[in-house]
């Protein structure tokens, strides 16, 4: 027998609800994230450089929007640019 299972058999429907009730919040669903991705996120999310993502904003290379200074990436965006090949060498 499981200690899991063991536990639960060990504990009445009341104690299941309380215990329920206590572990709820901890293992809630983590909040959506935001699909949009400043230049060290893109870097860890495609397991590049930053430099290397710099390199590629500066030529138009990747698809790169801007905020002010700013340089945002599309998850989605990103996805197809590596779909379709990401950044060739020429």
């Amino acid at each position: 027998m499981t200690a899991e299972l063991a536990l639960t058999i060990a504990l009445s429907d009341e104690q299941l609800e309380q215990l329920a009730a206590l572990v709820a919040p901890r293992v809630a669903a983590p909040s959506p994230t935001s699909p949009w991705l400043n230049v060290p996120e893109a870097a860890e999310y495609l397991r590049s450089p930053k430099s290397r993502i710099y390199a590629l904003a500066s030529v138009r290379e990747i698809p790169v929007h801007r905020d002010g200074s700013r340089l945002l990436f599309h998850r989605d965006e990103l996805d197809a640019w590596i779909r379709d090949g990401g950044g060739k060498r020429p």
